[in-house]
């Protein structure tokens, strides 16, 4: 079976002229997900239980999650929830597990979650004061051809129209409550509701899960998924810390990431010394 193909650049730059090389092909948007832990799987929150694992399992759960949401959160909102569809985005923007997985359109957005997300500790200050930082293992941005992805997805309904949005009739078996039984199997790119400042500022878009529970980068290997639809772009953990102070300087700050009083709290505390 084929693998998800990888590539290792070294530094901020290679990274941007791999991202042009990988995108000069097909001229087709490419989206991003980086993650601080290259172990970690593309596979949403919600097939993370440690305990709930099959598929009826995961139905009762997403049902009860979305009703406990709905009944305590209506005093907390500034706005009534529309449908199912804007529930479900408001869920995965406070972090509650959803079958959404995030991703941005911005591959500097992809590259700042990838490198800053990644855990350190500190060790001795190097001659000029700095605190050094030690990575215990190497960063990730997976990129995406949403496009293609969806063709191949979504093939036994002859879909080519590209990137999903909520309205479409091809989305229409993962709705939220839908019976699993009733979702296709894998995986699908879609554009969600822009809800908040945040998501708009990252970019973000997202897949969706269905009947399957294996991570995309499996389901690409196991469903013959088009060649290089899918690549895993590995962060090595012994060039972090530079290219940490790559993104950094090219302007991509917590406070630009996160455009409120959080991210902007985040940006001094690292400013002056105070990142754990």
């Amino acid at each position: 079976m084929p693998q998800v193909p990888e590539r290792r650049p070294i530094s901020f730059k290679q990274f941007v002229e791999l991202i042009e090389s990988l995108q000069s092909p097909t001229r087709r948007p490419l989206w991003y997900r980086g993650c601080g832990w290259s172990s970690h799987q593309l596979l949403p929150t919600l097939y993370r239980h440690p305990t709930k694992k099959s598929i009826e399992d995961i139905a009762t759960l997403e049902r009860e999650l979305m009703m406990r949401f709905r009944q305590r959160s209506i005093p907390l909102l500034n706005r009534e929830l529309k449908d199912d569809w804007d529930t479900l985005f408001f869920m995965q923007h406070y972090g509650i597990p959803t079958r959404l997985l995030d991703w941005t359109e911005n591959p500097f957005i992809g590259f700042y979650f990838g490198v800053m997300s990644a855990p350190f500790t500190t060790r001795r200050r190097s001659r000029r004061g700095q605190k050094l930082l030690h990575f215990q293992q190497d960063a990730t941005v997976w990129v995406l051809d949403p496009i293609a992805w969806n063709s191949h997805a979504l093939k036994h309904q002859k879909f080519d129209r590209g990137v999903l949005i909520p309205v479409d009739e091809a989305l229409h078996g993962y709705k939220p409550l839908t019976k699993f039984a009733d979702m296709n199997k894998h995986p699908v790119a879609l554009y969600g509701a822009h809800n908040s400042p945040r998501i708009v500022a990252q970019r973000g878009v997202f897949t969706i899960f269905g009947q399957g529970t294996g991570p995309m980068e499996k389901i690409y290997s196991s469903d013959s998924f088009p060649e290089g639809c899918l690549v895993k772009v590995i962060l090595s953990r012994f060039r972090l810390p530079q290219m940490r102070r790559s993104i950094l300087s090219h302007g991509i700050t917590e406070g630009v990431v996160f455009p409120d009083l959080d991210g902007l709290a985040r940006e001094i505390k690292r400013d002056f010394g105070f990142e754990d």
